[in-house]
């Protein structure tokens, strides 16, 4: 077996990045493992990188996505665009800005720990396809989508701490308070058109944007996907309800019950009005036309050793009050 370490140095300001590489070295070395380290030059560079290792390589091969969200779609991207895709397996170290993926999980320090990386169990998701790219967290679009957009700019800005980066970016985006306009949405049963919404959302993971809780009946193995579409609603309401979004009691909160819809579907079809900006997993791309659909247990996820995914944990949890 290979282990495989992507780093990308510009992830989290890179202020993380040199301290995670000298623990992989010493690490692996101390283990005896096969072991390489690479260090992405761009976007698409992981991606790339991915599909010429399966392609080369004959053996098992686990990959660890150093950095944020975007690094870890660039290399479930690799995999799952590559023939032998069932030959590599996929892990996280998450180094970014949000790290929204690793909130799935407990004990989210041990996603720091090269030791219990190395003896990760494998966990077998779901993935999400996004026209020609793949994700396993979030597709988005809208405010939400816009408020990525502006967090890239507030990142920038030193004065700003790296965790006050999305919360700065939302309260940016929440003056001009842009929306989408949909031509035409299928979405399961439900089809409408020339529609102007707040946002729309399409995931697997529960959490997006530094922690909201967006999506909190969503599972990365029901092999269904959760998707909410928000109306179009004024400043004031908006302030009024974030908070509730933000912690994840919105889908049952009866003030949100003429603002939102929340449905298990297996994919979703948009033509934007104009093309709109979409966020695939915290990665933002401009498209006419959004098609999500849904590959069911597409991927061996990697959860370092004494992390549980809390949707199982909290299923041991109810069993053992039985």
């Amino acid at each position: 077996m290979k282990h495989c370490f992507i780093l990308n140095p510009f992830a989290g300001k890179g202020q993380t990045i040199p301290e995670i590489k000298s623990q992989i070295e010493q690490i692996c070395q101390e283990r005896g493992v096969d072991f390489e380290i690479y260090m992405t030059e761009g976007v698409g560079a992981a991606t790339e990188y991915v599909k010429r290792m399966i392609a080369t390589v004959e053996t098992e091969l686990r990959f660890y996505a150093c950095g944020g969200d975007g690094t870890l779609s660039e290399v479930v991207t690799g995999v799952m665009s590559s023939e032998q895709k069932d030959r590599a397996a996929v892990g996280l170290i998450p180094s970014g800005t949000g790290n929204d993926f690793a909130r799935n999980f407990t004990e989210t320090n041990l996603f720091f720990d090269i030791g219990a990386q190395l003896d990760a169990s494998e966990l077998v998701i779901d993935v999400i396809q996004c026209n020609d790219r793949f994700a396993i967290n979030m597709v988005n679009t809208g405010f939400d989508c816009e408020v990525v957009v502006k967090t890239a700019e507030m990142k920038k800005k030193k004065w700003i701490p790296l965790k006050m980066a999305y919360i700065a970016g939302l309260i940016a985006t929440l003056i001009k308070k842009p929306g989408v306009a949909i031509k035409h949405l299928v979405r399961g049963d439900e089809q409408a058109d020339d529609l102007k919404l707040l946002l729309v959302t399409c995931g697997k993971g529960c959490f997006y944007g530094g922690g909201f809780h967006s999506n909190p009946r969503a599972n990365l193995t029901d092999c269904r996907l959760d998707s909410l579409v928000v109306n179009d609603i004024s400043r004031r309401k908006f302030v009024a309800l974030v908070g509730s979004y933000k912690k994840g009691t919105h889908l049952d909160n009866p003030e949100f019950g003429t603002v939102l819809t929340h449905k298990k579907v297996d994919g979703i079809d948009i033509v934007f009005d104009h093309g709109a900006n979409v966020s695939v997993d915290g990665e933002v791309i401009r498209y006419d036309e959004l098609h999500v659909s849904l590959i069911p247990a597409g991927l061996r996820f990697l959860i370092p050793k004494g992390s549980v995914y809390r949707k199982e944990d909290m299923r041991a949890r109810e069993a053992a009050t039985v």
